[in-house]
């Protein structure tokens, strides 16, 4: 049995983040959806605060922009994918053993 996942970016209007594929022999059997937050300024601002310059630069040059908002937004797209991608390796993992 081929066991594969796909992360595949969501439309913002859907909440944007990815959308996690499971697949079995190329068929899907599982997976989920991992929107990003934003509607939550305050946590946006604390985010920021408790940032260092090296972060905050880090995350100004991936969200290509020097608005703190498109940093906090590039932040969570990233943790989104992380989220996923690690779902993805534990059902790997799990699956290993069948």
């Amino acid at each position: 049995m081929k066991c594969s996942y796909e992360v595949i970016p969501r439309p913002v209007e859907l909440g944007g983040g990815w959308r996690l594929r499971m697949l079995e022999n190329g068929e899907e059997v599982g997976g989920g959806v991992f929107p990003i937050v934003l509607d939550d300024p305050q946590a946006g601002v604390t985010w920021w605060n408790d940032c260092g310059e090296p972060e905050r630069g880090h995350w100004l040059a991936v969200a290509k922009s020097a608005v703190p908002a498109d940093a906090w937004a590039a932040y969570q797209l990233a943790e989104a994918h992380a989220d996923a991608e690690e779902t993805a390796y534990d059902w790997l993992d799990s699956r290993a053993s069948v």
